[in-house]
């Protein structure tokens, strides 16, 4: 037998009941599970709506930062992240090679960009 709460008593009170094949209590607990998985559906759609809220908040951000080049539409947030990409790497290679210019020999080579100027060669801690 399951054990299901029950309102359905004469007295009016709340109390767990032994279900008994009686339909009046089966369609009770099943209507009960409904409405607690329609709540938890609820609950869960909410917090999506926060996530993807919060989610779209920081992409309006980004796009607001990111450089757009004669665009008057609204970048995706597949263009933006790619613009995103984009300028960090143009704004890395402009402080490479800010800093190769103001170097000598005797400086230190380890932040300049390797030779495909793709990546940044970053010292590895305790080497510099």
């Amino acid at each position: 037998m399951k054990t299901c709460k029950s309102s359905h008593l004469d007295s009016g009170v709340e109390a767990e009941t032994q279900c008994r094949s009686g339909a009046g209590c089966v369609v009770k607990c099943s209507s009960e599970r409904m409405e607690n998985a329609a709540k938890r559906r609820l609950a869960a759609n909410a917090r999506e709506r926060r996530r993807m809220q919060g989610l779209n908040t920081a992409f309006d951000r980004l796009r607001k930062v990111v450089p757009q080049w004669g665009q008057d539409k609204k970048l995706s947030k597949y263009e933006t992240l790619q613009m995103a990409l984009s300028y960090i790497m143009a704004l890395t290679r402009i402080l490479a090679e800010a800093e190769s210019y103001r170097c000598s020999d005797s400086c230190d080579d380890s932040w300049k960009l390797s030779k495909n100027e793709d990546t940044l060669l970053v010292p590895e801690p305790g080497l510099s």
